[in-house]
């Protein structure tokens, strides 16, 4: 395996890993919130917004983002050719989610 190629390998997985240990954290409503509808909001608007679903959402987009960088380190490593069909999958099922979601929350104000 090339040198580079191994470098690329490695930082991914951190990232993966990165991302996944933030979701965990998420998931037990610990930690930021880092959604736009947290992160945009003032100060007096926070008062009114959900945390329970923000984290909910938060967790649900970091986790599948973890899965995708993880199935991106694998298919570095291995080179399998279905995998990337599968990012693909992931990617437009996470976008048609948070397109979900963010409809639901803006019907909930």
């Amino acid at each position: 395996m090339e040198i580079g190629k191994l470098v690329v390998f490695i930082l991914v997985l951190l990232i993966a890993i990165s991302l996944l240990i933030y979701a965990f954290f998420t998931s037990k409503e610990k930690g930021p919130i880092l959604s736009n509808t947290w992160l945009f909001a003032s100060k007096s608007e926070r008062r009114f917004i959900n945390k329970s679903a923000e984290y909910h959402l938060v967790t649900v987009v970091f986790s599948v983002l973890s899965v995708i960088f993880f199935l991106v380190s694998a298919s570095i490593l291995l080179s399998w050719v279905w995998i990337p069909i599968v990012i693909g999958f992931l990617i437009i099922s996470l976008i048609v989610y948070v397109i979900i979601e963010a409809i639901k929350t803006e019907k909930n104000q």
